[in-house]
C-alpha cells in the first residue's frame, strides 16, 4: 500500500517536503513548549525573578504564534497534496476500467465502482500523508517524554513502558479481525451508496411509473443490510479502542497519585510534576496513536486490496500496429455468445470502401452486437476473425483506430457537460463545419446530459454532425434516423450518398426509406439468437 501511494504523492515532492518540515518543527515546539512553563511555575513558587518569567511568558508566546502560523500553511500544503494525489488515482484507475472487456464493466455495478473508487483513493493517500508525519513527529514525542521522564522519575517511566507493551500485544491478537472487519463495513457501504446513487440516476423512471414507494423500501432493506454489517464492525472496534481507555484510567491513576506523593514529599519541584503531566499526555497521545495507526492501517489496508483488485483485471487484448486508412473490414464465421445465449451465429461479410451498408432486423437479432464486434469492443471473446484491411483486429490498436479512423453515432447519443460545440467538436479531429447549416439545431449555449430542454431529435442531431464532424473512413451509425424530422432525413440520405466513395458506411436501422440508399443490405434474423 505504502508504495503504491508514494507513485502518486511523491509527485508533489517539493510540497511533501515542505509539509513534512512544517511539521516536525511544529511537533519540536509543542515538545519544547512544557519545559518553559515548568520554569514559569517554579520562577512563581520558589524565586521572585520578574524579569525571567517575562521572558520565559515573551517566547513561550512567540513559539505559539509561530506554530499557529505554520499550522495554516501545513493545511493548505496538506489539501494540496491529498487532493492531488487522490484524483491521480481515481483517474488512473478509472482509465485502466476503460481498457478492459466491456462486457466485463457491464457486469460491474456503477454506483458502488464510483463510490468505492473515490472513498478508497482518498482514505489511503490521507493514511499515507499522516503516517509519513505521524510516526516521525510520535516517535520524537515519545523519545522526549521517556528522556525526560526517566531523568525526573524512573518509576514512572516504567509503567508508561509497561501500557506500552500492552497495547502492542493486544492489537497483535485483533491484527486480523480488525482486517476482516474493515473489509465488510467497506463493501457493505459501498452497495449501500450504490442504492442511493441509483434513486437520483433513475428519478425519471421512477417518476413515470410513480415507484417512488418501491425504491423507497428497496433503499430501506439495503441500509438494514449495511446497518447490520456497520454496527457489528463498530461494536468490534469500540471493545478494542476501549483497551485504551482502560489503559489511560490505570496509568492517570498511577501518575497523579505517585506524581503527588513525590512532590508532597519533596522529590519533585511542582514544575517538573507539571513536565510529568504534560509529557505523559504526549506519551498517551503518542501510544495512542500507534494503537489507532494498528486499526487506521488495517482499514486503508482493506481499501488499497480494493482498489488493487480492479487493476488486477486485466486489460482487453489489443494489438500495435496502425492502419494509415481503413479500406475494407471482414468477419469471417463470428459465432459470440453472452451468459451461455448465441447473439452471433457464424457471421461472415466483407465491408469495402465506396459503399453503403444497411443491417437490418427484429430486434434481438444481434445488430448493434455486431457493431460492436466491428468495434473492437469483445476482441478475444468470440470464435472466428475480423479484419481490417487483411490485418486480424487482435493485431491492431483499436483504440487508436477508433480515435483516428472511425466515426460513430449511437443510437442515443450521450452528450458531455457544455455547449453544443462541445459536443460535436469532441476531439482534435472533430473539425469539419460544412454540415452545420444543414441541421437546424436549437441555439442552447448550456446543456446537461439528458435534460435542458433538448428533443430526442435534436439530440440526434448533435450526434450526427459529431459523426459528420471528423474526417473518417469508416461511419458507423446506430438509428440515425428514429428521431429526426423528414427534412433532417433527406438530408442524411443525400450527404451519406455523396460522402459514400471515400468512405465505409455501416447503417443499423429499422427506418424503410433508407432502403434506396444502401449498396448492400445484410438481413439479421431471429435465428443469430
Amino acid at each position: 500500500m505504502f508504495d503504491f501511494c508514494k507513485k502518486y504523492v511523491s509527485k508533489y515532492k517539493k510540497q511533501l517536503f515542505i509539509y513534512i518540515f512544517f511539521s516536525l518543527t511544529i511537533t519540536l515546539i509543542t515538545a519544547y513548549t512544557p519545559i518553559i512553563f515548568a520554569k514559569m511555575i517554579d520562577i512563581i513558587s520558589v524565586s521572585t525573578n520578574i524579569k525571567a518569567l517575562i521572558f520565559l511568558g515573551i517566547l513561550a508566546t512567540v513559539l505559539s504564534i509561530i506554530k499557529l502560523i505554520i499550522s495554516y500553511f501545513n493545511n493548505k500544503l496538506y489539501i494540496i497534496i491529498q487532493a492531488n494525489s487522490a484524483v491521480d488515482i481515481n483517474a488512473d484507475i478509472i482509465q485502466h476500467l476503460h481498457k478492459i472487456s466491456l462486457s466485463k464493466l457491464q457486469k460491474m455495478n456503477a454506483g458502488y465502482l464510483n463510490e468505492s473508487i473515490n472513498r478508497d483513493s482518498n482514505s489511503i493517500v490521507i493514511f499515507f500523508i499522516s503516517t509519513i508525519t505521524g510516526l516521525i513527529s510520535n516517535t520524537i514525542l515519545i523519545s522526549c517524554s521517556l528522556y525526560v521522564l526517566s531523568h525526573i522519575e524512573i518509576r514512572l517511566t516504567l509503567i508508561l513502558l509497561l501500557s506500552i507493551v500492552v497495547y502492542i500485544f493486544i492489537y497483535l491478537l485483533s491484527k486480523k479481525k480488525l482486517k476482516d472487519k474493515a473489509e465488510k463495513q467497506k463493501n457493505a457501504q459501498s452497495i449501500f451508496f450504490s442504492k442511493l446513487l441509483e434513486q437520483f440516476a433513475n428519478i425519471k423512471f421512477i417518476k413515470l411509473h410513480s415507484l417512488e414507494n418501491l425504491y423507497k423500501t428497496q433503499l430501506k432493506t439495503e441500509f438494514e443490510k449495511f446497518f447490520k454489517v456497520a454496527f457489528s464492525v463498530q461494536q468490534f472496534f469500540f471493545l478494542y479502542t476501549s483497551i485504551d481507555s482502560i489503559l489511560e484510567i490505570v496509568t492517570n491513576f498511577c501518575i497523579y497519585v505517585m506524581g503527588g506523593i513525590f512532590v508532597m514529599n519533596g522529590n519533585i519541584t511542582l514544575g517538573l510534576f507539571t513536565i510529568i503531566i504534560n509529557y505523559y499526555n504526549y506519551m498517551l497521545s503518542a501510544i495512542r496513536y500507534f494503537i489507532n495507526f494498528g486499526k487506521d492501517y488495517q482499514e486503508n489496508n482493506a481499501s488499497y486490496q480494493r482498489l488493487s483488485s480492479y487493476q488486477a483485471i486485466p486489460e482487453q487484448e489489443t494489438g500495435v500496429k496502425n492502419l494509415s486508412e481503413i479500406d475494407n473490414i471482414s468477419c469471417k464465421n463470428i459465432l459470440f455468445e453472452r451468459n451461455n445465449k448465441i447473439i452471433i451465429n457464424h457471421f461472415s461479410y466483407s465491408f469495402k470502401k465506396g459503399k453503403i451498408y444497411y443491417i437490418q432486423g427484429e430486434n434481438g437479432t444481434g445488430k448493434t452486437t455486431l457493431i460492436d464486434l466491428l468495434l473492437g469492443m469483445f476482441i478475444g471473446e468470440y470464435t472466428g476473425n475480423i479484419y481490417y484491411n487483411n490485418t486480424n483486429i487482435k493485431q491492431l490498436n483499436m483504440s487508436k483506430l477508433r480515435y483516428e479512423k472511425i466515426s460513430v453515432l449511437e443510437q442515443t447519443p450521450y452528450l458531455i457537460n457544455g455547449s453544443i460545440a462541445d459536443n460535436i467538436h469532441l476531439t482534435e479531429l472533430h473539425t469539419n463545419t460544412a454540415f452545420h447549416d444543414k441541421i437546424i439545431l436549437k441555439k442552447e449555449p448550456e446543456f446537461y446530459n439528458v435534460e435542458n430542454g433538448l428533443s430526442g431529435g435534436e439530440r440526434q442531431k448533435i450526434g450526427l454532425l459529431r459523426l459528420l464532424a471528423k474526417n473518417a473512413d469508416v461511419l458507423i451509425m446506430d438509428e440515425p434516423t428514429s428521431s429526426l424530422d423528414q427534412l433532417s432525413k433527406e438530408f442524411l440520405y443525400h450527404e451519406l450518398h455523396e460522402l459514400k466513395k471515400n468512405k465505409i458506411i455501416i447503417i443499423v436501422s429499422h427506418e424503410k426509406d433508407l432502403l434506396p440508399y444502401a449498396d448492400e443490405i445484410i438481413q439479421l434474423n431471429l435465428s443469430y439468437k
